[in-house]
């Protein structure tokens, strides 16, 4: 990254208000400061996408956009930049990230530990459309009270940096799937979707809909991607791209379903490659406060993971991460979530893995 800050956080929630946050060292050496945080950039995706219809003056506001990805990305198609996406209803966004220089923002030695002021600055956007139910592709039709009109939202959305392509977990349970490698508009206009989706067919869950996806994880390889839908289940894919006549063409294989683990119609919250090199581990996580692993590399119907590392009452996980020290003969698995706040907070879990 060119951004001359060590430390650089984004964050975002169902006010539709992507943030970031620059750390920095305090005290009179930096290298035994206390690091704290300073929000150096506030983006409104109501204002800065105009969501209002342009009708700011309408006593019936529209609904805020709720944001449910963050990732900052570089792609080797637009090179040389700093990029945020975000993803909030339909749209997945593509955000520049600059410094922002000002006169007071001169290097002296009063201010030379202070983080410099950012901005986001709109780049480009996929927005997803439907897709005709009485087609081939599975298509969850159940809105909910919550979403009586059956409208598209964007629960989750990934970048792989080594395949340049995106990946978008739909309400309507679909992913779509987009290359950036032909797709970026750089005049800042919507990307021209060149894209695939990923479905199971009519029938596949007898008696019972597949649901809503929740989430998608990429592998390091960006040829194997993971599905979580709301039903519990886990989908595995291979995605192959293919040039011809200097356009690229996606295919995907769906190779593995894996049904055990998790409590039945408990949705899960999330998916991770690890293991080695080869990422020969997934790890999925979700509302019934279990954290499975699974071979990465099923195929078919898998009834049951490898083994249950973690189950805990009354925590549902909502995201995890994993240290990858290459070779390592440990790692440390870092687990937040919870319902109910008591008087010392949510507590976050950490715990160490060996290899036996």
């Amino acid at each position: 990254s060119s951004l001359s800050d060590s430390y650089l956080l984004a964050s975002a929630g169902a006010d539709g208000v992507a943030r970031l946050w620059s750390g920095f060292l305090t005290g009179a050496d930096n290298d035994e400061g206390n690091l704290d945080w300073k929000c150096v950039c506030t983006l409104d995706h109501f204002v800065a996408l105009k969501m209002d219809g342009g009708n700011s003056t309408s006593s019936d506001e529209p609904e805020r956009p709720q944001i449910y990805a963050l990732q900052f990305i570089q792609s080797n198609n637009i090179p040389y930049q700093n990029l945020l996406l975000t993803a909030a209803n339909d749209l997945v966004c593509f955000w520049r990230i600059e410094e922002r220089f000002r006169p007071s923002d001169r290097q002296t030695d009063q201010n030379a530990n202070k983080p410099t002021e950012r901005q986001m600055i709109f780049h480009s956007s996929l927005q997803f459309a439907r897709i005709n139910p009485s087609g081939d592709t599975y298509i969850n039709q159940f809105g909910g009270a919550r979403n009586p009109e059956n409208e598209i939202y964007v629960f989750d959305s990934a970048f792989s940096e080594a395949s340049n392509l995106v990946g978008a977990a739909l309400s309507d349970g679909t992913c779509r799937i987009v290359s950036l490698d032909t797709t970026v508009d750089t005049t800042n206009d919507a990307i021209n979707e060149n894209q695939c989706v990923l479905s199971l067919p009519h029938g596949y869950f007898p008696g019972a809909r597949g649901g809503h996806l929740t989430a998608l994880s990429w592998d390091k390889t960006g040829r194997r991607l993971a599905t979580c839908i709301a039903s519990g289940r886990v989908v595995l894919w291979t995605i192959v791209q293919e040039e011809n006549d200097g356009y690229i063409f996606l295919k995907p294989s769906c190779v593995a379903i894996l049904n055990g683990g998790h409590d039945p119609g408990r949705p899960l919250f999330g998916a991770k490659y690890c293991g080695g090199t080869d990422e020969r581990i997934l790890l999925t996580w979700g509302t019934d406060g279990k954290l499975c692993a699974w071979d990465s590399c099923s195929s078919g119907e898998n009834q049951a993971p490898m083994c249950t590392l973690v189950t805990l009452e009354n925590y549902p996980i909502y995201t995890l991460d994993i240290t990858s020290n290459t070779g390592a003969t440990k790692h440390h698995i870092a687990l937040g979530g919870g319902s109910d706040a008591g008087f010392l907070g949510v507590p976050a879990y950490i715990y160490d893995v060996s290899r036996e």
